[in-house]
């Protein structure tokens, strides 16, 4: 790596730091608080994990930018991400809403709920699902497998969550949703694994 791209990098790195200082700050730590049990708020609360966690997500953010640009994933990489995300979708799928029931058939309830201030909710929905569709460009399944199993992989979730009292079931969750796997899909179709 020559030098003028290592600053590029390290420069990408400070600037992620600190868009993730101020996201943790504003949006991040009273949702974290809300999933967290009492007992462990301490560690939630302590400068030690907030600074770890802030400087792993941008080196994580980073590293991932510097692969994309050289338009090859590392294997240990890509395997380290999954081990870390799926453990993560099915707590935020399942685990964190458990005892709640509902639905909402409002296709457009992303657009109330953004303009409602909610739009924290509605961009994670989004954001959580851009790896699955990542997931899908990089085996190379075509794009209109991708399509019927990232449709009915989000409507037996949210069926699921309906079902045993997990969560809501959302038309406007299932769209932005796949509007996620979309992004992840689209955006990688050209890196390989």
């Amino acid at each position: 790596m020559n030098k003028r791209l290592l600053l590029v990098f390290i420069t990408v790195f400070i600037g992620l730091f600190f868009i993730m200082l101020w996201i943790y700050g504003h949006l991040l730590f009273d949702r974290l608080l809300s999933y967290v049990p009492q007992e462990y708020m301490w560690v939630i609360e302590s400068e030690v994990f907030s600074l770890l966690f802030l400087i792993l997500t941008a080196l994580y953010i980073t590293l991932l930018c510097y692969q994309i640009y050289q338009k090859k994933l590392s294997k240990v990489f890509f395997y380290v991400s999954m081990t870390l995300y799926f453990p993560l979708l099915i707590f935020l799928l399942f685990f964190k809403s458990i005892g709640v029931q509902g639905y909402s058939f409002n296709p457009l309830a992303f657009i109330v709920d953004i303009l409602d201030g909610q739009a924290f909710e509605v961009f994670a929905n989004i954001i959580f699902f851009i790896p699955l569709g990542i997931i899908l460009s990089l085996f190379k399944v075509s794009s209109k497998k991708a399509a019927l199993f990232s449709v009915l992989f989000i409507v037996v979730v949210e069926s699921s969550q309906y079902i045993f009292e997990l969560g809501f079931f959302d038309v406007a969750d299932i769209i932005t949703n796949l509007l996620g796997i979309t992004i992840g899909y689209v955006s990688f179709k050209k890196i390989k694994l």
